[in-house]
């Protein structure tokens, strides 16, 4: 009998223990708060800044200065957090058009604002507002919309084009015109620069080239560092056809720094026919050369 009770009192002494170890080893996890974020919205000043279009396709998330991911808008985030935190949204990009480079955007100065988080609750920031760093240098902004004839902007073509450039007012992202690029079986290579001898682009700056665009065919984006002597090809990316308009950020930074014997450089556009077909056209608007 005394054998029983000892191995009742050693099994419910052993039971009690598994209980806890399994509470340690596996404890409640806590419950977390909700950060909700659909909408970003970027403003400019138009006479000094450019356009205002974007393509903002993700949120960096920061809260109390620690990172929490960055998250594809729009988005529900688990936050494992209680009461007043400073939260810090920031706008991101696809680098070069390309979804594997998601990027911060350096130029986009974030949202921050000091937010309440309750667990099992959820906190709306519908829409954060985002804007151009101040004293950012914009060295080159065409928008096409100073002419009517063809001349006059600030892009002309290079001895290696066949064809020329022309003005359109009826396929336009914005405004009342854009520039077209036109390569026909005569004219079947196309190729525009930026004017004058070039620009001076500083070395270990966030340097990025925005445009709005719509081809028909692939083309290259590019500089043109003018050298004492010579121009060398610098090709950065090549953007496949677009039915629609799209909005690319393009990071120059490690091609002007890679060249460093070229005191400065041209940006260019070149597009080939290809094979099979009679015309190939690429518009383009709101060309921005930015750094900080």
């Amino acid at each position: 009998m005394q054998s029983f009770r000892t191995n009742i009192i050693l099994f419910i002494i052993a039971f009690a223990f598994s209980v806890q170890s399994c509470n340690l080893i596996n404890p409640e996890e806590p419950q977390p708060a909700y950060l909700e974020v659909n909408h970003v919205t970027v403003s400019s000043n138009y006479p000094s800044q450019g356009t205002n279009a974007s393509k903002v396709k993700d949120v960096w998330v920061y809260v109390d200065g620690q990172y929490l991911g960055t998250f594809e808008l729009p988005a529900k985030i688990p936050v494992l957090a209680e009461g007043s935190k400073q939260v810090i949204l920031l706008p991101g990009i696809y680098e070069n058009g390309i979804a594997a480079t998601r990027s911060a955007y350096p130029l986009y100065k974030g949202y921050t604002a000091t937010l309440n988080f309750t667990p099992g609750q959820t906190t709306l920031v519908d829409t954060f507002p985002v804007s151009y760093f101040p004293a950012l240098s914009y060295t080159w902004y065409e928008d096409f919309e100073k002419d009517t004839s063809g001349g006059g902007i600030s892009m002309e073509t290079t001895t290696n084009s066949l064809a020329g450039l022309a003005i359109d007012s009826t396929i336009v992202y914005e405004g009342k015109r854009s520039l077209k690029l036109e390569a026909t079986s005569s004219n079947y290579i196309i190729e525009a620069t930026s004017v004058n001898d070039g620009y001076y682009l500083a070395r270990g700056k966030d340097i990025y080239l925005e445009i709005n665009y719509k081809s028909t065919h692939a083309f290259t984006v590019g500089l043109k560092g003018i050298l004492s002597n010579d121009t060398r090809n610098i090709p950065v990316i090549l953007f496949n056809p677009s039915t629609d308009w799209n909005k690319t950020y393009i990071n120059l930074s490690k091609f002007v720094n890679a060249n460093y014997d070229v005191s400065k450089f041209k940006v260019y556009f070149y597009m080939q026919l290809e094979s099979g077909e009679s015309t190939g056209t690429l518009y383009i608007d709101n060309v921005k050369l930015i750094s900080n």
